[in-house]
């Protein structure tokens, strides 16, 4: 696959909102979870995140079209990252771009030894994706709604 993780740039952000929009709100539709899914966070929102201290941003480019988005939070001096709002337009799930994007990532971001992540409980191949990247279980699953279970991930670099 050819797919190019590009750095976001704030002239992205549109693209960026776009992308989280047609990604999360069928999660939305199917959990009705407004506190917690990204489908509710506002352009502004969006804005914010990306461009606050210790946060990197990547557009996932396939073909020169954008077809995903993904949020880290980085801590260089604790050596740890957590990615966050790992998007993939509905069209392009399931073939592998999550997996790709994520493994460049953890390549070019050599310093950090611990990366953290939350997915839906419910949401099998998320689970899935998760773990053959190396990713563990961690802590108290947290029931957010009666639909919906999230759960914590962690991955240490020698996995």
């Amino acid at each position: 696959m050819k797919l190019q993780i590009n750095p976001v740039q704030k002239g992205d952000i549109d693209t960026v909102f776009a992308i989280q929009q047609a990604a999360y709100k069928p999660l939305f539709e199917k959990y009705r979870d407004a506190a917690t899914n990204p489908y509710m966070e506002s352009r502004e929102t969006v804005l914010r995140k990306y461009t606050r201290a210790g946060t990197i941003g990547y557009l996932f480019v396939q073909n020169g079209y954008a077809v995903g988005a993904v949020r880290l939070s980085i801590d260089h001096e604790r050596h740890w990252g957590r990615v966050s709002a790992l998007c993939v337009l509905p069209q392009y799930q399931g073939q592998g771009i999550a997996q790709c994007a994520l493994r460049e990532i953890e390549r070019r971001h050599t310093d950090i030894e611990r990366w953290y992540l939350d997915t839906i409980l419910e949401e099998a191949g998320n689970c899935h994706l998760y773990e053959k990247l190396g990713y563990c279980r961690t802590g108290t699953p947290q029931p957010i709604n009666a639909y919906m279970t999230l759960v914590n991930y962690e991955k240490n670099k020698q996995s």
